[in-house]
This record gives structure tokens, sequence and C-alpha cells, in this order.
């Protein structure tokens, strides 16, 4: 007779058994879950959290395979994913010992003072020009204009997408490939972004200023944090949007073509559009009665509060600590800062986790009362100076990325 038929149960997996499985504490299974790496559903007649077994064996699978595999010549390099061998070489970031460096140089450092622009240029390997001249700001042609105009409406990220691609067929000096061609370009790219995603005619005022103009409403405090948010989120190594701007430099394409590949890409909710999840829990938060207790609920059912944990920085993600503690100092009695401050040191007691970069900027815009979607906003924003940066280092080494796959499908007959 046949067996019978896998019990449900055997589905899935508690969050204890899924945390054991896979040898981590359970903040890391929260944050694999916040990921979209490991679903999970509800416990039937139950608050608590029951995880897909099959999700949490391929996950352990994948980095057993990792450790265990060294990679071969015209191979695939092991995971493309967190903890996986690097697939490019690249002098723009490095993530080592709980830090991020711009160029050798402390990204949290440059968050204190630096603009967006500054830490562009610095980015884009700038030795001997300043591409951010007054001169450097983009003309808006008749049709840039209309189009602008007719998509005035939609949401930053959506106008960006839309009006990239006329941008790049008006601006006369777009295959420009030398140094300084490509460094001129990105300036007039950068400034044209920050005006579409405020609405505003470019021009050469500081970028983080466009934005809280924009964000909200003329706070004339919102300057500073904005500045050292865009410096934050400016460049992470090879992530998702890095990567697919660098793949399609490599082709040949002009920078706005890359840095509209690194927005569809960003906007993503695993990856830039994380923010939004964290807005909307913020928003959540600021109707429970008891807060605690609220984020307490949510780690008792095994429901991952969004914004917490980070792969790369098991000690707390730098930038997020950097971030917060810019906004100590100017919001201690302000009772969005307060409760965003009391989730934190909840996550921290009870499931040992920090706050990401996601969460920091969640925090500045719920503090601030941004406008809705200010946090990928922000995020867009500031990592176009990574994305452009990528793209020039690919321009430079003149080779297209073609990675190889390990073949897992039926054997040719």
């Amino acid at each position: 007779m046949p067996g019978k038929p896998a019990a449900p149960e055997n589905l899935y997996l508690s969050a204890k058994e899924a945390a054991a499985e896979l040898g981590v504490s359970l903040a890391t299974l929260y944050a694999y879950v916040s990921r979209d790496m490991i679903r999970s559903e509800p416990v039937p007649d139950s608050r608590a959290k029951r995880y897909r077994a099959e999700d949490v064996r391929e996950l352990k699978a994948r980095r057993h395979a990792q450790a265990a595999t060294p990679p071969q010549t015209g191979e695939a390099r092991g995971l493309m994913n967190f903890g996986g061998q690097p697939v490019l070489e690249s002098a723009i970031t490095l993530i080592a010992d709980g830090r991020l460096y711009y160029r050798g140089v402390d990204a949290t450092v440059l968050a204190r003072n630096s603009s967006l622009e500054q830490v562009a240029a610095l980015l884009w390997g700038c030795t001997d020009v300043q591409p951010f001249s007054q001169d450097a700001v983009p003309v808006m042609t008749p049709l840039l204009q209309k189009v602008k105009e007719e998509v005035s409406h939609l949401s930053p990220v959506t106008r960006c997408l839309s009006l990239l691609p006329i941008a790049a067929m008006d601006d006369p000096s777009v295959f420009n490939r030398t140094e300084r061609g490509l460094a001129a370009t990105g300036a007039r790219l950068m400034r044209f972004v920050a005006s579409v995603i405020a609405n505003a005619e470019p021009s050469a005022r500081p970028i983080h200023e466009v934005m809280a103009k924009a964000l909200t409403m003329g706070d004339k405090r919102a300057a500073n944090f904005i500045r050292a948010a865009l410096a934050l989120c400016a460049d992470h190594e090879l992530n998702a949007s890095a990567f697919t701007a660098r793949c399609v430099a490599g082709t040949g394409a002009t920078l706005y073509a890359s840095v509209q590949a690194g927005i569809c890409a960003a906007e993503g909710p695993r990856h830039g559009g994380f923010t939004s999840r964290v807005e909307s829990f913020l928003t959540d938060m600021a109707h429970r009665q008891d807060l605690d207790d609220a984020v307490l609920a949510r780690l008792r059912n095994g429901d991952p509060v969004p914004g917490f944990g980070h792969p790369l920085y098991t000690d707390g993600d730098p930038r997020a600590q950097a971030l917060i503690d810019m906004m100590k100092q100017s919001f201690s009695d302000d009772p969005a800062f307060q409760r965003s401050q009391r989730i934190m040191d909840v996550m921290e007691e009870a499931a040992g986790v920090r706050p990401s970069i996601d969460f920091a900027i969640g925090a500045l815009s719920n503090t601030l009362r941004m406008l809705p979607g200010a946090g990928l906003a922000i995020f867009v924003m500031g990592r176009t100076a990574g994305w452009i940066g990528h793209a020039i280092e690919q321009h430079r080494s003149g080779q297209m990325i073609r990675p190889r796959a390990r073949y897992t499908g039926d054997i040719p007959r």
C-alpha cells in the first residue's frame, strides 16, 4: 500500500525548532523571516507563528553547501547571498569588523558633516575634479518638462522611472566616457533625481536641503538629519541594486540606465522598499496603548518586528547607531522618537537584536512627521551616488558581467 501522506504538521516548525535546525538565535531567525528568506504562517486557533520546514532546510542546505564546496573555475562562486563569496573586485566600499567604509573612510564619520555630493565624489574616485560645480545642473527640455508635469501625481520613485529614459535622451553629453565626462554626467544625474523626488526644478542647491524642503514641508531641523541619512545610505557594497546597476553598466549602457535599473531593484520590499514596512509598523505602534506588550506579542507569536537585525552586522548596524545617536541629541523629548527608542530597548532586551538602517530611517521619518514613502525616497536618493560609482567602476573595467550557473536540472538525454 502507498505510504500515508505526510501530516500537515511536518510541513512546519516552531520558532524554537526552526532556530535550532539552523543553529541560530531566534533574533536571527526573525531577521531571515523579515527578509522573506523563510515563510511564516499563523498557527490555527493561536496567536503563534509557524515556519515552513522546506524553507528552513533549503536555507540550511545552501549554507552547508557554501561552506563545504570551494568555488570552481567556470562555475557560479557559491551563494550570491548574505555571507556568500565575492563575485567582483571593487575599490568602492568595504564592510569589515562591523564597520562600513567608503574608499577607506568610515561612513559614520562622513555622516557627521559631509554632504551627499562630497560622499559621491569620494565614491566615484574623483581626485582631480569637482563634479558638482554650479554649471552641473540638468537642463529641462520642453519634452522633459511636459512629461514631468504629467507624472507629478505619481510617487517619487515612479516619477524617476518615468523620466530617467527621457532625461538620458536629452542629455547631450551622456556618451562622454572620459573620467571627467562620467563624473560630470553623474553630478547632473544626481541633481536630476533630487529634483524629480522633490517635484521641483533642478538646481545647484545642496541635495539634502532640496529633500528636506520636499519631504518635511520645510522643517528647518530636518536638513542635517536627512544629510546624514543620505550619506549613510550612499553605498553598501554588492547588494542587489548595486549588482544590478553594475550588470547594466557592463553592457555599455549609460549611467542613466544603470540608475534606473538600481531603482527597479531597490524598490522591492526586501531591499529599499523595506523602509515602507518599518514606516507602517511605527504608524501602527503609535496607536497602541501598551507599546511593550505590543512588541512582545509579536515576538511571542513569531511575527518579526521589521527593521531589526542584519546578516552582515552581528553586533548591530553601525549606520543605524550613528543616525539614532544624532537623533537622541535633538529629539530625546519627542513622543515619536521616544516610541522608537522604547521599541529598540524592548527588542534588545527581549530578542538580543539591534536596529538596522531601515528602522533608523523609519524612525527619522516618523519623528520628523515626513510624508508617506519618505524613507524609500531617502534611500533611493542616497543610493544613487553608489549606483553611479559602481557603474563608473564597471565602465573603467571594460568588462561585461556574465556569471555561470551550476546546473541542477534534468540530465540531457
